[in-house]
């Protein structure tokens, strides 16, 4: 009995040891620990960028521990987990935690914006300050930089070139688009992401709405689907990365500074990362999936325009300022247009 209470009592101790936050010095290094839900996705690149110039810029003062692939948690678990100091960095999406960043997910409605680098540097400027931003502080989150803003398209077996089109089809969407089709009265598949392929192959949905290209190439979708809607972006999905606060605090006001500094980069490097695989992908997906182009824009606007009040509308019964939320994120979009 013993044997196993002292057995039993090393496990947990190793479980405290993997999940607990490593802001620690040895020997004047300030080792940090880093957790993505995703595993060899093009959606880490930022994140790996940002910390490689972190310990450069710090010249090895800080270091990170990074663990991939949701070792210590799946993507709707890490907002609590870094609120607690499971570990100190991580990516939080805040299309999949809408209820714990309600206002700071009116950058992912659906075709509010064309031009993804001047999303990035809308809503970099958005979550940094004002209410956006007390949505992160609430959860003892520092908010770091917004990722790289993954294009949002639709992919089919059969093109997609009308609201009839679109009608016919068993669509698998979320963020935006799923909110876009439910205004349209479109019924919308919520087949996780893991299980999307099978899906697709069996035709338990006909169509996703989906990171493309990107991740449509990266994991198979054009060897899945015949068609693709090259070109509409229905949203841009985030990847925000945060820092639990206490470990934020804990650090030297040199290091912060640096930080900071890389935190402003990345605006722009995140999304020149992207961009480079876009257009690398988007030559290869072009090659597997014929391209169907949407021929009724103007009938998915007005839907858009009624998805748009109706976010402002769940967000007024919340007791939340949607409105305001709305407008200072447009005014945004429109100054870094400049």
């Amino acid at each position: 009995m013993r044997c196993l209470m002292k057995l039993c009592a090393s496990a947990l101790m190793a479980i405290v040891v993997l999940a607990a936050p490593s802001l620690a010095t040895a020997q004047g290094t300030i080792n940090l620990k880093f957790h993505s839900s995703f595993g060899k996705s093009p959606l880490n690149m930022a994140a790996v960028w940002w910390m490689d110039e972190v310990e450069k810029r710090t010249k090895g003062k800080v270091k990170f521990t990074r663990i991939f692939g949701g070792a210590l948690g799946k993507l709707t678990a890490q907002p609590e987990n870094i609120k607690v100091g499971a570990f100190d960095v991580g990516n939080v999406s805040v299309v999949y935690n809408p209820g714990l960043y309600a206002l700071s997910n009116v950058t992912s409605l659906p075709f509010i914006s064309t031009d993804a680098l001047v999303h990035a540097k809308a809503a970099h400027e958005l979550h940094s300050t004002g209410a956006a931003n007390d949505e992160f502080t609430k959860m003892n989150q520092k908010y770091m930089f917004p990722g790289m803003w993954t294009k949002i398209q639709l992919m089919s077996h059969e093109p997609v070139r009308t609201i009839a089109d679109l009608r016919k089809q068993k669509i698998r969407a979320h963020g935006g688009a799923a909110e876009l089709l439910k205004t349209m009265g479109i019924t919308v598949y919520g087949v996780p992401w893991g299980e999307l392929p099978a899906a697709a192959e069996r035709r338990v949905v006909t169509a996703g709405i989906i990171g493309a290209p990107v991740d449509a190439y990266a994991f198979g979708f054009g060897k899945i689907f015949k068609y693709w809607n090259q070109g509409d972006d229905w949203f841009l999905f985030p990847l925000t990365t945060v820092m639990n606060l206490d470990s934020w605090k804990k650090l030297p006001g040199d290091v912060r500074k640096v930080i900071e500094e890389v935190n402003a980069a990345m605006v722009v490097q995140g999304r020149k990362l992207m961009a480079n695989l876009e257009t690398k992908n988007g030559k290869l997906l072009a090659k597997q999936a014929k391209i169907a182009k949407f021929q009724e824009r103007d009938k998915l606007f007005a839907a858009r325009d009624k998805t748009w009040q109706n976010w402002v509308d769940a967000r007024k019964k919340e007791g939340k300022d949607g409105q305001a939320a709305l407008d200072r994120f447009l005014v945004l979009l429109k100054k870094h247009r400049r």
